[in-house]
């Protein structure tokens, strides 16, 4: 009988294999799998192309936790974000306007604030 430990998700009770850090609830699934493929990939290197410096937003919206845009900092970007996380909504995934370029730092910064 394999060992099993509580999965990893904060509150969730559910018990997965030792090894397996959590539940099949919680998993995320491979980045492909949630939307990341070939089309992105196209789309966010355009994207970067047209909005180059961390914090571009289209249309000048205001980006989402860029501090290199508060400190007037001008910084290339690392990645394409979804401003309003997707949650695999499709829609959401795909909006334009709900895209903003974020160098590495602040990338990582809202990530880590579940935003």
């Amino acid at each position: 009988m394999p060992v099993l430990v509580q999965c990893s998700t904060p509150g969730c009770v559910e018990l997965v294999p030792i090894g397996q850090s959590a539940c099949a609830n919680h998993q995320r699934g491979t980045s492909t799998a949630r939307g990341y493929d070939a089309g992105w990939s196209r789309a966010a290197a355009r994207f970067k192309r047209e909005h180059p410096f961390c914090g571009d937003r289209r249309h000048g919206q205001r980006p989402v936790l860029s501090q290199c845009f508060e400190e007037g900092r001008p910084t290339l970007a690392y990645a394409v974000d979804h401003v309003v996380p997707h949650r695999g909504d499709l829609g959401l995934f795909w909006d334009q306007n709900n895209w903003q370029s974020l160098c590495a730092s602040c990338h990582a910064a809202k990530t880590r604030a579940g935003l």
